[in-house]
């Protein structure tokens, strides 16, 4: 796919040592679309190759300044996530960037954060961790009368 069919070819790159699926995942879903080509490519080799993508998918690591203004075909940065802290969306904006996310009421993240925290603080609350060290000795003390009693 060199020369004139090149420029018709939209270039995705995910870039983050995390969630390897993501990339795995798009790849194929995108693979009867072959104007569309996915790479994962090394943290490392994201300023050098960064020049050469439309779009830049970032899981989880920093895509400063410095990165962003190499990026001169970029058209597009979406957060893999709920959050934007890894992307200098001043730099995006000055380069004329799109900056996108996941919104976190779509995933089922917010709901589940919600649900964590007012977990952890009822069970602040109801001193979750004597309850549970309670409960461990209990069940200890449950199995060791049943095997005592099996063993007569």
């Amino acid at each position: 796919m060199n020369g004139n069919s090149d420029k018709h070819i939209t270039r995705v790159l995910f870039c983050g040592p995390y969630f390897p699926a993501s990339h795995q995942y798009t790849k194929e879903y995108l693979q009867k679309y072959p104007f569309i080509q996915v790479d994962d490519v090394p943290l490392a080799a994201v300023p050098d190759v960064i020049s050469k993508y439309n779009i830049c998918v970032v899981k989880m690591m920093q895509l400063t300044s410095n990165i962003i203004s190499s990026a001169t075909q970029m058209k597009l940065i979406m957060q893999f996530g709920v959050g934007l802290e890894g992307v200098d969306i001043d730099a995006a904006t000055k380069y004329g960037i799109k900056v996108a996310r996941i919104p976190g009421h779509v995933t089922g993240n917010a709901a589940s954060c919600a649900e964590m925290t007012i977990y952890l603080m009822l069970g602040l609350l109801r001193k979750q961790v004597s309850l549970l060290i309670y409960l461990l000795d209990i069940t200890f003390l449950l199995c060791s009368n049943l095997n005592s009693t099996k063993l007569r």
